[in-house]
């Protein structure tokens, strides 16, 4: 910052670079990942193997519910609910080339903050949603399709599931960030630059602020900041 003659330098984001790596969560099957849904027929039942939304549904196969949400007044792009594990997902999923552009990140970092406060919902707003919108096919831009929006679990018993999961004391809620464009190995070479003072592009320092802010945001919800990515 430049003020009144002289320059000023705010380092503080420095000293979370490790915390922040930290975030980023490789899947060996994020660099599968070709697309962001998919291309659909009206035969459809699932979401290509190498699209993020079918990457997301096999890498939470071990949910009791996986619940699509995309498209419309929509929290995420899924909701997973894990009573064993005594957590809620929330998943937002983000395609594109592989890159430490800042530019990627913008939408799904806003999509995943500005729905932070829909990962404490009552017992009677899920059951509502599950009633409504999931009780539907997914279709996308006009394009009917015979995927389900609830993934997995049973509709009949969420009542009675969300009752005991929401009254769980061990209940925490993660926001995932599911981004094929991002590796952490990429990434952490970057900001090992910054550590040591080297010299980076203008986007590895915004690339640095969005997901520091991403995660400030999460953590001041009492939720998990989880980025996954590319090795």
């Amino acid at each position: 910052m430049y003020f009144m003659g002289s320059c000023f330098e705010d380092s503080s984001g420095i000293s979370e670079i490790n915390s922040i790596l930290e975030i980023l969560h490789p899947k060996p099957e994020i660099p599968t990942v070709t697309s962001e849904k998919g291309s659909f027929t009206t035969a459809s039942t699932e979401f290509d193997a190498d699209s993020m939304f079918g990457v997301v549904e096999s890498l939470h196969q071990g949910d009791d519910y996986i619940l699509c949400d995309d498209l419309g007044i929509e929290w995420a792009d899924h909701i997973t609910l894990n009573k064993t594990e005594s957590n809620i997902n929330f998943i937002h999923s983000k395609h594109g080339s592989s890159s430490t552009s800042a530019s990627n990140l913008h939408d799904v970092v806003g999509q995943g903050i500005k729905n932070l406060g829909n990962m404490y919902f009552t017992k009677e707003q899920m059951v509502e949603r599950i009633n409504g919108k999931f009780s539907n096919k997914y279709n996308s831009n006009g394009n009917n399709t015979s995927i389900t929006r609830i993934r997995k679990g049973d509709a009949a018993l969420a009542e009675g599931y969300l009752d005991g999961l929401l009254k769980d004391y061990k209940l925490h809620r993660k926001c995932i960030l599911s981004c094929s464009f991002l590796s952490k190995s990429a990434v952490t070479i970057e900001f090992s630059k910054i550590k040591r003072g080297e010299s980076v592009s203008g986007h590895v320092i915004q690339l640095l602020w969005i997901i520091s802010s991403f995660a400030h945001a999460v953590k001041d919800m009492n939720a998990i900041p989880i980025i996954y990515c590319a090795d």
